[in-house]
């Protein structure tokens, strides 16, 4: 008891000791989030709330001029609230024009907190607000450039980190209005699974169809016309587990995905691509002596396998989509197609503060 004692009297003078960076610090706070009201109150009651400017509103535009009066002032800025959040205050304050990115931290407090996840601030958003703030004060903070995707159509560009097409994005908007929660989600899920491989008749059976369409990626017009899974993203990771990609990006490029197999084929083989295990070229096994070798050679660390060519999975610059689909989501959210080319690139850079349960931490 003694030793809990000295640790919480040596936070309490770690807070009460007079700090001239400690209104740096910008809390951004969207009520409405998750509607975790009881994890809000324990942000804003706690001791180190007292060390940030405070900006509670659902309302963008707020958020927008009141960073706006701050200007220079905000050095961290630290978001409560899910995907849907982030995505409308990077959208709403990206590209700003200064010299060096926000420094951006996600704490969680939504329903879809991947971004949070990746970043590594997997605990309650209370806790990780106080581990940010904590780490902010000692000049322990570890960060990360990421840059965001641009995904332009027409007149309209959205900024985000993930982009998905075809039926995932018609999945999520069905999910969307379905009800809440961890047990309804997975036998939402399972539903969907049935209508994609088993052919069980249900309302989804017609939401899981392939996007029909033309991709050209780095302006390379891929040879298929149907395509079961479509994805670009930068941070490497779709959702929770699911990292998809075998490849490391550059600097200046995104990775991007698209499987033109079956839906049925493509649900069979998720939890492989999942982990972006993509499968051999089943043509190469019926080539001659030459490829044979290869595959040994593979095995034997010296070459690469020939792989399933309809699996396109390929750091890229550019990629465009022509398609009817009506539907695409970037981060999550929904979003209409007015039916022009979708055109994405890589955008502005984002300084991301990397937590203690993310894969891209790196020591101080």
């Amino acid at each position: 008891m003694g030793s809990r004692s000295r640790r919480r009297r040596r936070q309490r003078e770690e807070l009460a000791a007079p700090d001239r960076r400690e209104r740096d610090i910008v809390i951004v706070c969207n009520p409405r989030a998750g509607g975790h009201w009881r994890q809000l109150a324990d942000i804003l009651d706690s001791e180190h709330a007292s060390h940030a400017r405070r900006i509670v509103t659902d309302e963008i535009d707020d958020i927008v001029a009141s960073l706006k009066r701050l200007g220079s002032q905000a050095k961290l800025i630290c978001i409560y609230g899910g995907d849907g959040t982030i995505l409308k205050f990077i959208n709403s304050v990206y590209p700003t024009g200064r010299q060096e990115p926000l420094l951006l931290a996600f704490i969680g407090g939504g329903t879809m907190n991947v971004s949070a996840r990746w970043c590594g601030w997997s605990k309650r958003p209370a806790e990780n607000f106080t581990r940010v703030v904590t780490r902010y004060r000692q000049d322990r903070l570890i960060t990360r450039d990421v840059p965001l995707l641009q995904v332009a159509q027409g007149e309209g560009r959205v900024f985000g980190f993930t982009f998905a097409g075809g039926p995932t994005a018609r999945v999520l908007n069905e999910y969307e209005s379905a009800p809440k929660g961890r047990m309804q989600a997975l036998g939402w899920f399972a539903k969907a699974a049935a209508a994609t491989y088993l052919g069980t008749p249900n309302d989804l059976r017609g939401v899981t169809g392939p996007l029909e369409g033309e991709i050209r990626i780095d302006d390379e017009l891929l040879p298929y016309r149907q395509f079961a899974y479509t994805f670009c993203n930068t941070t490497g990771q779709i959702v929770r587990w699911v990292r998809p990609f075998p490849g490391e990006r550059l600097r200046d490029t995104f990775h991007a995905l698209a499987y033109a197999v079956s839906r049925e084929e493509a649900v069979l083989m998720t939890p492989f691509l999942a982990r972006g295990k993509i499968p051999i070229d089943p043509k190469s096994l019926l080539k001659p002596t030459s490829d044979w070798k290869r595959i040994a050679l593979a095995y034997l660390g010296r070459g690469s396998l020939p792989l399933d060519p309809r699996y396109v999975n390929r750091p890229a610059r550019k990629v465009e989509i022509r398609t009817k689909d009506t539907l695409y989501s970037v981060d999550g959210e929904i979003f209409r197609s007015t039916g022009e080319p979708i055109t994405i690139t890589l955008g502005p850079t984002v300084r991301l503060v990397i937590g203690p349960d993310s894969p891209e931490q790196r020591a101080p």
